[in-house]
């Protein structure tokens, strides 16, 4: 049984993994030593959620916080590449109007309480964060208000400033000086497993991404802040969104909801840009392959339309030979509209601009425009404190199933609210907790498990690389993220269920390196399931999940939750949850059907 010591021996416990490289696990079990943290709570994830969740614990009286990232702390989650831009609900504004703007948004599948409580708390928050020496962008005597798009009446506040720190950095510097007393602190640890014991979390199984050392974390809750999952795609900055959290949540039997979910922005091919909806408000326009502006053919609001609509006309432009490839024209508009705009919102644009500029990229140019696979929008099915159906685990920010829609400023708010909430419920959760420790024998097998990739000879398997790029075919094509289609998406998931008992069983890690990205490609496995069960059990389309082959929206019989969870013989298994309008303050009106 491998020996576990206290974190307190780190120097040298790394030092004994470092000098037995790519050894068997089953050699190696004798000998492998494995860090020990024992906390009260445990928080994955170092973005606005995993920030804001470790304020709030500390503050309802909780003493041992341990946190986690697979990168640096505060440094590397979407928060910090975000501009900051950031939906408030001032005493001013009202709730009510707000609520029913993001609700409809949503396609009436909000979490109406959780929505609400976010948006009632948000002025709070707000008057915290300037407290701790974050300041918005002004205007006169008021704030600088941006309409959000995608809502009628919903507002965002922009360019968040903290010291020398402009854009999400800046928020993200402020929460993590004022998370930091009390909270220990472990950069660069990717969780592989969780941990259960008598039917409640008991911690979990991390890999230090240097050295590859197993990490036990003995803890008696665990909240998952770990963000969503891009599947790699195209979009900028989505990079390190790998569905962790989703595959966490589901191994150890919490329900998961809105996965059929899969948000596609538009953006170059050749380079990162943040901002598509600014450029087609304020003068740029997409053409198809005929130089043809062609959005007014398919929303009234023509380039100004949702994402998703803007996608979808470019895939139904596809379909008619229109396409590609297409451009996004934006002519002096850049320089005299645009461009301002972007820098007045902040973030790393004005220095993208900046810099693509300097390499002779003139976007007074028309520029090849491409459909982009953001964000898997779904998440773990959480009640009014934030806990799952796991005793113990909690959730928060993008890893949270709240709603499905993508907008400009609701994420952040969603990040900050749910993990201020998921940390108070957290500690009340602990309040009333015993004790509990993991069973060391379970700790031992999942850590030779998760380390063994790394022994493994070279016998023609795949490598994770090779399993994503399999995984992005099968996902991304047009008929399976876009525009769905029943058929495309059952062979679809015949690809993934192939890659999932196939290959993943006998992926390969050259290198430590290798083997986080081979957890990371596992968690994108099984979030590609997810997203095509979930598309195949909504038959109808809603918001950014669109069919085909049921291209109407059922108000009267299908506004449901799909929800997803592991059976006990461990199949995937579905359930359809009624959304509770009748206990909702908003509620979609519903053209009887004639006798």
């Amino acid at each position: 049984m491998p020996a576990r010591e206290p974190v307190a021996g780190d120097r040298r416990n790394r030092r004994a993994v470092r000098e037995a490289p790519g050894v068997d696990s089953s050699e190696r079990s004798g000998a492998m030593r494995i860090r020990r943290c024992e906390t009260d709570l445990l928080i994955v994830g170092s973005g606005f959620a995993g920030l804001w969740a470790a304020i709030a614990a500390r503050e309802a009286g909780v003493t041992r916080i341990a946190m986690v990232d697979k990168a640096a702390i505060a440094m590397s989650s979407q928060s910090r590449l975000c501009a900051g831009a950031t939906i408030y609900c001032l005493p001013e504004d009202s709730l009510e109007l707000w609520l029913r703007d993001i609700v409809e948004a949503n396609g009436f599948l909000s979490r109406q309480p959780l929505v609400a409580e976010i948006l009632e708390t948000s002025h709070e928050r707000l008057r915290r964060l300037e407290s701790w020496g974050v300041s918005y962008e002004r205007a006169g005597d008021g704030y600088l208000r941006l309409p959000s798009r995608g809502f009628r009446h919903v507002k965002m506040m922009v360019m968040p400033r903290f010291r020398e720190s402009v854009g999400g950095a800046a928020v993200a510097d402020a929460l993590r000086r004022r998370a930091r007393p009390g909270t220990q602190t472990f950069p660069r640890v990717l969780v592989t497993d969780l941990l259960q014991r008598d039917g409640r979390i008991a911690g979990a199984l991390g890999l230090d991404r240097t050295t590859a050392e197993p990490i036990e974390f003995a803890a008696r809750a665990v909240l998952l802040a770990t963000a969503d999952c891009s599947f790699r795609g195209s979009y900028v900055c989505t990079d390190a969104t790998t569905g962790d959290g989703f595959r966490l949540a589901y191994d150890q039997g919490a329900r998961l909801s809105n996965m059929e979910f899969l948000c596609t922005n538009t953006g170059s091919p050749h380079f990162g840009f943040e901002g598509t909806g600014v450029a087609l408000r304020w003068g740029g326009r997409l053409l198809n392959a005929r130089g043809e502006a062609f959005m007014a053919r398919y929303h009234p609001d023509a380039d100004s339309a949702e994402i998703h609509e803007l996608v979808q006309a470019m895939a139904r432009e596809v379909e008619k030979g229109n396409g590609p490839p297409f451009q996004l024209e934006m002519g002096d508009s850049f320089t005299t509209r645009i461009a301002p705009a972007l820098a007045r919102i902040g973030g790393f644009m004005p220095l993208n601009l900046s810099r693509l500029a300097d390499e002779g990229v003139d976007l007074r140019r028309p520029q090849e425009w491409i459909p982009a696979v953001q964000t898997l929008r779904g998440g773990v099915r959480v009640h009014a404190d934030g806990q799952s159906d796991v005793p113990g685990l909690f959730a928060a920010g993008m890893t949270e199933a709240l709603d499905p829609g993508l907008f400009n400023g609701w994420s952040t708010l969603r990040a900050m609210g749910s993990g201020e909430r998921s940390g108070r419920g957290a500690a009340r959760w602990l309040a009333d907790a015993g004790p509990c420790a993991p069973h060391s024998d379970e700790v031992a097998e999942l850590a030779a498990r998760a380390t063994a990739p790394l022994g493994r000879k070279k016998s023609g398997g795949l490598r994770a690389d090779e399993v994503v790029e399999r995984m992005q075919r099968s996902i991304f094509r047009t008929d399976v993220s876009i525009r769905k289609r029943g058929e495309s998406l059952e062979a679809a998931l015949r690809d993934i269920e192939d890659l999932r008992d196939g290959a993943l069983p006998d992926l390969i890690a050259d290198d430590v390196h290798g083997l986080a990205k081979l957890h990371e490609t596992r968690n994108m496995i099984r979030a590609a399931e997810m997203f095509l069960r979930a598309s195949l059990a909504r038959g109808e389309s809603r918001g950014a999940h669109f069919r085909v082959d049921h291209p109407e929206s059922d108000e009267a019989s299908r506004l449901v939750w799909i929800n997803l969870r592991r059976a006990d013989d461990g199949a995937m298994q579905i359930e359809r949850e009624p959304v509770p309008l009748s206990s909702y303050p908003i509620q979609p009106l519903v053209t009887p059907v004639p006798a």
